[in-house]
C-alpha cells in the first residue's frame, strides 16, 4: 500500500520534480517586524479555514486505516482545515458530513461519459451538505505505473476493488447505469466502470460548461497547468482553479506544478481564487506556494502517511506540524496574515546560467537586488 501512495506514473520523474522544484525556492527573511500575532485564517470557496490548507482528494483510504475518509475529515475539521472527498472514496458523502459537521467540504469528481452520472454525483454532494464540486480535468487516460506493476498491486483485483466500488456504486442509480453489480465480484463492477464510463478522453470544454451550468454548487476546476486553460476555465464559469499535475501519479513528464503556478495566477488575475496542489510536504512548501500566487494549498501524500501510521490521530499530528511550519515561516518573512505572504520575496536557486529570479510582490528585480 505504501508504494501505491508514494509512487507515480512511469519512472516517477514528475513526483520527484514537484518536490525538488518546491525545494529550489527560497524565501528572503525580513527583520524587525511585529509578528507577535500571526493570523493564518483565510476564506475559500465554501467558507472559512483556520489555516489555508485542505486535504486533497485521495481515494481508497481504508487501505491505510479502518476509519478511512471519515476519520481523516474529522481530524482535519478539529484543526479548522478543509477536506476534499475523492470520487473513489470508501466513505460516502453522508458519512464524511456526519463525521465532520461544519467543515468546509468539497466533493471531487471527473467528467464521465454519461451526463446523468455527472449530474447525479453533483446531486449527491449537495444533498449531503457539501460546499463545492471539484472537477478534475487532467486525466484523459489512465497512466502506466511501473512501480505498481512491479509489486503486483492492481486497482481492480478483488481485494482492492472491494475497497472502493461498493461506495461508488451502492445506489440504485449506479446499478442501473452500469447494468452490473456483483457483491461476490466487485472487481467486475470496478472494471466495467473504467471500461465504459471513466476516463473520458473525448470530453471538452462544452462538457465542463454543461456541468457548471447545471450544478447548484460552485465548481472548482482541478488539474490546470497552462495559463490559457486557466483563463478558459474562468470563462466557462469555474468558481476557482487548482494548479495541479495529479501529484505526478498520472503524467510522468509534466512540468512541476509550482513552476506553472505564477503564470496561472497572472492569467486568472484575481477573477477567481487559485489553489495549489502537488508536491507539498511541509508548511514551508505551503508558504512558498502562497507567496507565488496561491490562495490555499491542498495536501496529499503526507496525510496518508499520518493516516497509515496512527489513524486520524496521525493525520491530526501531521497537519498540526504543517500548520506550525507555515506559521513559523510567516514569522521569519514578516508576514502577519496569509495575504502578507504575497509580499514576500521569493528566489529560485541559481540555474546553469547563474541567473536568479526574485519575486517581490508583483515586482521582478534584478539578481543583484536586495
Amino acid at each position: 500500500m505504501f508504494h501505491y501512495a508514494a509512487g507515480g506514473a512511469g519512472d516517477e520523474a514528475t513526483v520527484l520534480r514537484n518536490v525538488q522544484h518546491l525545494d529550489a525556492f527560497r524565501l528572503v527573511p525580513r527583520v524587525m517586524r511585529d509578528v507577535s500575532v500571526i493570523d493564518t485564517s483565510t476564506e475559500v470557496v465554501g467558507g472559512s479555514l483556520a489555516a489555508p490548507l485542505l486535504v486533497a482528494p485521495m481515494g481508497m483510504q481504508r487501505l491505510y486505516d479502518e476509519g478511512a475518509e471519515a476519520g481523516t475529515a474529522r481530524a482535519a475539521a478539529e484543526l479548522g482545515i478543509g477536506f476534499c472527498l475523492s470520487l473513489f472514496a470508501n466513505c460516502s458523502p453522508e458519512q464524511v458530513a456526519g463525521a465532520a459537521p461544519g467543515q468546509v467540504r468539497w466533493r471531487q469528481m471527473y467528467l464521465t461519459k454519461d451526463h446523468r452520472l455527472n449530474e447525479e454525483l453533483v446531486r449527491q454532494a449537495g444533498a449531503a451538505g457539501f460546499d463545492a464540486i471539484v472537477c478534475t480535468v487532467d486525466l484523459p487516460v489512465m497512466a502506466e505505473r511501473f512501480r505498481d506493476a512491479g509489486n503486483t498491486f492492481q486497482t481492480f483485483d478483488n481485494e482492492v476493488a472491494q475497497a472502493w466500488s461498493p461506495a461508488l456504486v451502492r445506489e440504485p442509480f449506479f446499478k442501473e447505469l452500469l447494468g452490473l453489480w456483483r457483491e461476490e465480484r466487485p472487481e467486475a463492477t470496478a472494471q466495467q466502470f473504467i471500461d465504459h464510463v471513466f476516463p473520458h478522453p473525448g470530453c471538452g470544454w462544452d462538457d465542463l460548461e454543461r456541468l457548471i451550468g447545471s450544478s447548484p454548487l460552485p465548481v472548482i476546476v482541478k488539474g490546470v497547468l497552462h495559463p490559457d486553460d486557466a483563463a478558459r476555465a474562468v470563462g466557462v464559469g469555474a468558481a476557482a482553479v487548482v494548479v495541479s499535475n495529479h501529484g505526478g501519479s498520472q503524467h510522468d513528464r509534466s512540468v512541476g506544478a509550482i513552476d506553472a503556478l505564477p503564470a496561472v495566477a497572472e492569467a486568472v488575475d484575481g477573477a477567481v481564487p487559485v489553489y495549489f496542489d502537488s508536491g507539498v510536504r511541509s508548511g514551508t512548501h505551503a508558504a512558498i506556494a502562497l507567496a507565488l500566487g496561491a490562495d490555499a494549498v491542498l495536501v496529499g501524500r503526507p496525510v496518508l502517511w499520518g493516516l497509515a501510521v496512527h489513524g486520524p490521530d496521525g493525520v491530526r499530528a501531521m497537519l498540526e506540524h504543517m500548520t506550525k511550519g507555515l506559521r513559523d515561516t510567516m514569522a521569519f518573512v514578516g508576514a502577519r496574515t496569509v495575504s502578507d505572504l504575497r509580499k514576500a520575496t521569493v528566489r529560485s536557486e541559481p540555474g546553469p546560467s547563474g541567473a536568479v529570479r526574485l519575486r517581490d510582490g508583483d515586482r521582478l528585480a534584478a539578481p543583484s537586488a536586495r
